[in-house]
């Protein structure tokens, strides 16, 4: 993986209106030289490899931005707000920063509506169905999500359009 950042910093806390989850901050600096600036998705090695998180990154304000750890990414660590961290950022090899499920890869291969929606969907469309998938257990309320997730993608293109 390419190294992009390599810096020591404090676990931040982000507050309770904002959903309080744990995040590592940047300068508009260090995102600027980022291929994609803020759109470039990255993998966080915190404290050489204790956690690695794939992440977005997102705008905190003030030429602040910001990535996230959700509770579930700490694998049983106990990191809180302050704590001291060194953290590695990588270049995700992965541009969509999630693994397509099964579910999705079977339906864009069996159906060419699903296939042309799933190519005019931006990246953050396309997490959006994996992660909800990911979620689900069922495989059959996996099939019926992704049918009307697809669906209704769908419409919005043929609203705007792009259909």
């Amino acid at each position: 993986m390419e190294e992009l950042a390599r810096f020591n910093t404090y676990l931040e806390m982000l507050d309770p209106m904002r959903g309080g989850y744990r995040c590592v901050m940047y300068d508009k600096a260090l995102v600027d030289t980022f291929p994609k600036k803020s759109k470039t998705r990255i993998i966080l090695d915190i404290d050489d490899g204790n956690i690695q998180v794939q992440a977005g990154i997102q705008s905190f304000g003030g030429g602040k931005y910001f990535s996230m750890i959700g509770k579930t990414k700490l694998g049983g660590h106990t990191y809180e707000q302050g704590q001291a961290i060194s953290v590695v950022i990588y270049l995700d090899p992965n541009p969509l920063g999630v693994e397509i499920p099964e579910v999705v890869e079977v339906l864009l291969e069996q159906d060419e509506i699903i296939a042309r929606v799933w190519s005019k969907l931006t990246d953050g469309r396309k997490r959006t169905i994996c992660h909800t998938v990911h979620r689900i257990k069922n495989i059959d309320k996996q099939v019926e999500k992704c049918l009307n997730f697809f669906e209704e993608e769908r419409e919005k293109l043929a609203d705007r359009g792009k259909w």
